[in-house]
């Protein structure tokens, strides 16, 4: 698997923060000045905040805020207490709370001169090998431009001395005073596609740092600064996986995905007797909608009830059952089941082979013996490419296409309808008659996931070391 695509999780299963390779390495240098520029609502503070966490740095900071009072800080950025408070000593009341704010400069009433004399104090005080000024604007905007000039190339000299590492911040993406002194220069924006917000950092200088790539989508989730990387094919394999963990899967009328940030969007999940679209736009491989899928398939059969997953023709029926027989327990495998229309391949008890009948005919025969034989079970139905090309093509010698769906879908609990972008035509027949419409998109190179019906943000897919998908949504 290629880690240059997932954004791996840590030993607690965790998505970790995570800054953007190039910028990360130039931060972990011993001293630089960076200047962070955003117009308000970009998260330039939570990428400060976050850098500070990435680089374990607990105590020996100083941060000035001409914004917001500490007290503020900690309450939208509730991690800080957990992630500062691992170095201080364990005090009560307002002893401790001044322990843990006294990192934290409030500076919204302060003189500029009195201010810029603290700085310069700080940056000779070894203890303080990182200062973040947030913003810098409200400082230089009370000092002339001879002044500020002066002032800025002080503050370089004296953190270059202290092999310091200092943080403006700016409001002002415009204003390129600061550009020539510092070191490095990322810039945060946010846009919308689609209707929907996205957010978009520009690596657009880091001294002594080769940029391999300019820019990356991020996210503000839970008050941290997370960046995505972009999307790379990975290979379709079986990984040795950890037990997974089921999740409840009826929930009245509705059926659990298995992500619970998806079903808070969807109103707790799929509808019972409903039919899911899953769209892949251009360039996103199915192994992704195996991957996703699998989580699901896996509350099914670890709940006892059955799946049935008519794959594409190119994708070998052994490897998928490898692949799926992973996140299976022992005793139930035996649940899921691949109805096979391909050329014959090695059989087995998990493998329903080709027949004579028309690919329609031998799915809807498949269920009604499956939901008998598993009478009071929930059953998943899963249609890949071909088997809805064979619907479409029904739709022309029998009923119509939603007649043929219409009778599958009365025997099935849930099916989901997995197509590709270049099937349009599909595509656009299967969304009318959908309950649920789920498209996997490329934005900037980079993957997500959206739900077009009902309409829902982006979702970030994160895939870790055991080929496991989580979903983190984009804020």
């Amino acid at each position: 698997m290629a880690e240059s695509y997932v954004s791996f999780k840590d030993s607690n299963g965790d998505s970790p923060s995570r800054i953007p390779e190039d910028l990360l390495q130039f931060i972990r240098r011993d001293t630089y000045s960076l200047l962070v520029k955003g117009f308000a609502g970009t998260g330039k503070t939570t990428l400060a905040l976050t850098i500070l966490n990435v680089l374990g740095i607990k105590n020996n900071f100083f941060y000035i805020s001409t914004r917001i009072s500490p007290r503020q800080l900690y309450q939208y950025y509730p991690w800080l207490k957990d992630l500062i408070g691992q170095s201080r000593p364990r005090g009560t009341g307002l002893a401790r709370e001044h322990e843990l704010m006294s990192s934290f400069e409030d500076a919204r009433l302060d003189e500029p001169e009195s201010l810029f004399e603290r700085i310069t104090n700080q940056l000779m005080d070894i203890k303080s090998p990182i200062i973040i000024i947030d913003s810098w604007d409200a400082i230089a905007s009370f000092m002339d431009r001879e002044a500020r000039l002066n002032n800025e190339r002080v503050l370089q000299t004296w953190r270059e001395r202290a092999g310091a590492k200092l943080i403006f911040i700016s409001e002002q993406p415009t204003d390129t005073t600061l550009d020539f002194l510092v070191d490095g220069i990322v810039e945060l924006k946010q846009s919308y596609y689609n209707n929907v917000k996205i957010r978009q950092i520009f690596l657009q200088k880091l001294r002594g740092t080769r940029i391999m790539r300019s820019s990356y989508l991020y996210t503000l989730e839970n008050s941290i600064f997370h960046s995505f990387v972009p999307y790379q094919p990975i290979k379709f394999e079986p990984h040795r996986r950890n037990p997974a963990k089921i999740s409840e899967l009826s929930i009245g009328d509705n059926i659990g995905s298995g992500y619970p940030v998806l079903d808070a969007s969807l109103g707790s999940g799929f509808p019972r007797k409903g039919l899911v679209l899953l769209e892949l736009d251009s360039h996103v491989n199915m192994t992704i909608a195996m991957i996703f899928l699998q989580r699901i398939v896996s509350n099914f059969v670890s709940s006892g009830n059955p799946v049935l997953l008519q794959p594409v023709n190119w994708m070998e029926p052994s490897s998928i059952l490898r692949f799926f027989e992973t996140f299976l327990p022992v005793g139930k495998k035996s649940l899921f089941k691949i109805l096979w229309t391909g050329k014959p391949h090695k059989l087995s008890d998990n493998i329903i082979p080709p027949s004579k009948n028309e690919n329609s005919d031998q799915l809807l025969a498949a269920l009604v013996k499956m939901k008998q034989r598993h009478r009071g079970k929930l059953l998943l139905n899963i249609m890949c490419t071909e088997a809805t090309q064979s619907l479409h093509r029904a739709r022309k010698l029998r009923n119509g296409m939603k007649n043929e769906l219409s009778r599958i879908m009365s025997h099935a609990d849930l099916s989901i309808a997995v197509l590709t972008s270049s099937q349009d035509d599909i595509v656009k027949f299967v969304s009318e008659l959908s309950n649920i419409h789920l498209r996997f998109m490329m934005i900037n190179d980079t993957l997500f996931l959206q739900s077009l019906v009902p309409s829902s943000n982006l979702y970030s897919p994160i895939i870790d070391r055991q080929s496991q998908m989580s979903l983190k949504a984009v804020v």
